[in-house]
């Protein structure tokens, strides 16, 4: 992450780390004029966050409580947030090892949560 990208998280999310991030293939636009920006994964303790940052910034939160119907979705090469309800961006581009490990910390903290 650059450094814009990086104040966008820890304004977003105070001094909590990420447990999982990673910069997807999927390109946003926040208002560059000859390309796009990446889309950033962000998995907390309790949220997924997306962000880029242009000259516009892209941000969504969703809880992960919301999330544990995410899959990988092998003919469009991504990982699906489900229910993708109010995402504009619901399904991300990334190779498939990426996608199993992003969905195997959505899931581990889901499972955490119903042991509890």
């Amino acid at each position: 992450m650059n450094r814009l990208e990086q104040q966008l998280l820890r304004d977003t999310v105070g001094n909590s780390s990420p447990r999982f991030i990673l910069r997807t293939r999927t390109r946003v636009d926040t208002g560059r004029w000859t390309r796009r920006s990446p889309l950033w994964l962000c998995i907390m303790d309790d949220e997924i966050v997306l962000l880029s940052v242009g000259r516009r910034r892209y941000l969504q939160r969703r809880p992960l409580e919301d999330c544990r119907e995410s899959h990988y979705n092998a003919a469009r090469g991504g990982l699906v947030i489900a229910p993708g309800d109010g995402l504009r961006f619901p399904c991300l581009e990334m190779p498939v090892a990426d996608a199993l490990k992003a969905l195997d910390f959505i899931h581990s903290t889901h499972e955490t949560k119903q042991r509890c």
